[in-house]
């Protein structure tokens, strides 16, 4: 197994947010994610800014952990990696799905109700690393390596693995 990477984490708390309920969200797939001062959440009308709270080296173990708890590894390679260059790549997840310990990837341009968190990741041979860390067993049948012909593309949709009639365009070896 590769090094692990230096992770770090962030999410924006609008004035309309509560903070301590993004900071709770972050906290359930990055339990060990610390910000210096949490902003107050204020009364109506606020009139704070927005702020980013920004915490470095995270542990990414709860959120791989969650990963393979909803059997989401394929998709998390995929959504991981779209901007991945050299040793570095950056993703962001829902906050609203975070705050349930779920994880929902949130793609460029697209509009998500409850605010994103922003992963960035960092650290050598970090392409091996997320195939290592999404390894399952059926990509023993199926092998998957970032950039592959069966990723999901930039824009989220799918690559087509069957026909119309649902038969595998994919070719397999007997």
């Amino acid at each position: 197994m590769t090094q692990i990477p230096i992770l770090s984490v962030s999410t924006v708390v609008m004035p309309y947010d509560h903070p301590e309920k993004c900071v709770d969200a972050v906290i359930q797939l990055f339990p060990d994610w610390q910000v210096d001062k949490i902003p107050e959440p204020g009364t109506f009308p606020i009139e704070r800014e927005s702020r980013k709270l920004i915490s470095s080296s995270c542990a990414p173990d709860t959120f791989i952990e969650v990963l393979r708890e909803q059997r989401i590894l394929d998709t998390a390679l995929d959504a991981m990696s779209i901007h991945l260059h050299d040793n570095s790549t950056r993703f962001h997840i829902s906050r609203q799905a975070a705050m349930v310990k779920k994880v929902s990837f949130v793609l460029e341009n697209e509009m998500t109700i409850g605010g994103t968190i922003c992963v960035h990741m960092e650290g050598e041979d970090l392409d091996d690393w997320l195939q290592d860390v999404t390894w399952h067993t059926g990509r023993r049948d199926v092998p998957r390596e970032i950039g592959d012909d069966l990723r999901m593309l930039k824009d989220g949709r799918v690559q087509e693995w069957y026909d119309r009639k649902g038969r595998p365009t994919m070719k397999v070896e007997d």
